[in-house]
């Protein structure tokens, strides 16, 4: 294999295979290196009792209305390539042990717009909204949709509980700004209010976000292997199992990058280019010296340390069921235990059909999607194992309220702890980190990890594919 190429990625998942693709369509010669033995990143699939599974659960989201805006779908159309989906109903569902087998229901209706925040608080607590708090709400959703781009961008230094706690005046008001935590993925005291803007403001544009799922095939089959297929068929080249040991830089211009083999750490090799996108997550290739924390200028570095903050996992349960326990028509669903008190959010609730996984005949798979990012959820950096089991069994303990019959139907059960998707991006920081550093030429990022503004966890990847290629592209051609 040769060892100089015209631009070298650091990562083989959704956003190193995004801008891999769309730099060969071009025809620059690069290189994708991804430590683990298979491309993918978490859209890869995993082997299971004989189940073959999302690694991660997730749902792919639009804040634009329709999957056509995606930029998932804008990458698949430029390069030519299909992609059926299919709409994901946003049901969420109570559950309490007074009700056994029974779950209320509410859904989203994307015609209400900011009412369905007035439809979802009656629904949490079981009390209506007076006609001021509903006022107030659609004041602020208001506010949101008028936010420019540039507004946004100005935000990511404010926090949003703070702006909501200074411009929400009406106390139910606040109360329901302050615990959307399960819509945004995590609490708002950790968020700049530029993406709780950009959140809500979609309610009065579009009328709800919208989610997705493709429509054939999981995450793997229909959109890491063909964007893997078109790659290599254009020209593009993939070293798996291999790390990146560091990033070389010369008279702040990078000049390739030092590679170890996963198995046999002694052998290091030497691979050249004028142009290195990182798509691993920045805070994790400045932790692990990737790129030296001394090439950083101060603002930004202050602002990766930030990001790394929110760096938490997620939690991915695996269980495979010895019959059919749960209807089919619970694809999806955001489970609320109302038995803490006040409805606490314990997680999502996915059937294997519903992402398309292999299943053994007989058998019914069922996975668990529980956000580290809540108080009661928070399971530490470095993880602490006792806070994932006590989560992963309140999440059982809900699911036995709804489906009796459940635990005792489990035959095999898993967990796979995983990074979060994107909402590291979403810290309070001073300086927004962009997808080229100011002070290194030839060095470039991608993935999620970057831009605290943007479209929803994954589709990012994809969204700033299109900016990165121009740009590389018209480098390259420039020396």
């Amino acid at each position: 294999m040769k060892k100089n190429f015209d631009v070298i990625i650091i990562g083989g998942g959704p956003g190193g295979l995004a801008v891999g693709t769309m730099l060969a369509k071009e025809g620059l010669s690069s290189v994708i290196i991804e430590k683990d033995p298979v491309l993918g990143g978490r859209y890869r699939s995993v082997d299971f009792h004989e189940a073959r599974i999302d690694c991660a659960v997730h749902i792919p989201t639009s804040l634009s209305g329709s999957v056509e805006t995606t930029y998932t779908h804008k990458l698949f159309s430029h390069l030519g390539l299909p992609l059926d989906y299919k709409i994901v109903p946003w049901p969420m569902g109570k559950v309490s042990k007074e009700k056994p087998g029974e779950i209320d229901f509410f859904t989203m209706d994307p015609k209400l717009g900011a009412a369905n925040f007035f439809a979802f608080f009656a629904f949490a607590t079981g009390v209506e909204m007076d006609d001021s708090t509903k006022k107030e709400l659609q004041r602020v959703a208001d506010i949101c949709e008028a936010m420019s781009d540039e507004d946004l961008h100005k935000a990511v230094s404010i926090r949003a509980s703070d702006w909501i706690e200074e411009n929400v005046k009406d106390p139910m008001a606040k109360a329901v700004f302050m615990n959307i935590g399960p819509i945004i993925g995590t609490d708002v005291k950790d968020v700049n209010f530029a993406q709780v803007a950009n959140g809500f403001g979609t309610f009065n544009r579009v009328g709800a976000p919208l989610l997705w799922y493709p429509k054939n095939g999981n995450l793997q089959t229909a959109i890491i292997d063909p964007l893997a297929e078109y790659y290599t068929t254009h020209g593009g080249e993939v070293l798996t199992g291999k790390a990146v040991r560091n990033i070389l830089i010369e008279d702040g211009k990078t000049t390739g990058v030092l590679v170890v083999d996963d198995q046999n750490n002694s052998m290091l090799d030497e691979y050249s280019a004028p142009v290195v996108i990182c798509t691993m997550p920045i805070f994790e290739a400045v932790s692990r010296n990737i790129i030296e924390r001394k090439f950083l200028t101060k603002d930004w570095a202050e602002s990766v340390a930030q990001c790394e903050k929110l760096a938490v996992h997620d939690l991915t349960g695996f269980y495979l069921l010895r019959k059919n326990v749960i209807n089919s028509a619970h694809g999806w669903v955001h489970i609320f235990d109302t038995d803490y008190g006040a409805p606490t959010y314990v997680g999502d609730m996915c059937l294997g059909t519903f992402t398309n996984s292999i299943v053994p005949p007989g058998k019914q798979l069922v996975s668990s999607l529980i956000l580290g990012s809540f108080d009661a959820t928070y399971f530490g950096i470095p993880v602490q194992m006792e806070k994932v089991k006590e989560a992963h069994k309140r999440w059982k303990d809900a699911m036995e309220k709804a489906f009796p019959g459940f635990n005792d139907a489990v035959e095999y059960e898993g967990m796979n702890l995983q990074l979060n998707f994107t909402r590291y991006a979403y810290a309070v920081v001073s300086t927004e980190i962009d997808i080229q550093p100011p002070n290194i030429e030839g060095l470039y990022f991608g993935g999620d990890s970057i831009r605290s503004v943007g479209t929803p966890m994954s589709d990012k990847c994809f969204q700033l594919a299109f900016p990165l290629c121009e740009r590389v592209t018209k480098y390259v051609r420039k020396l």
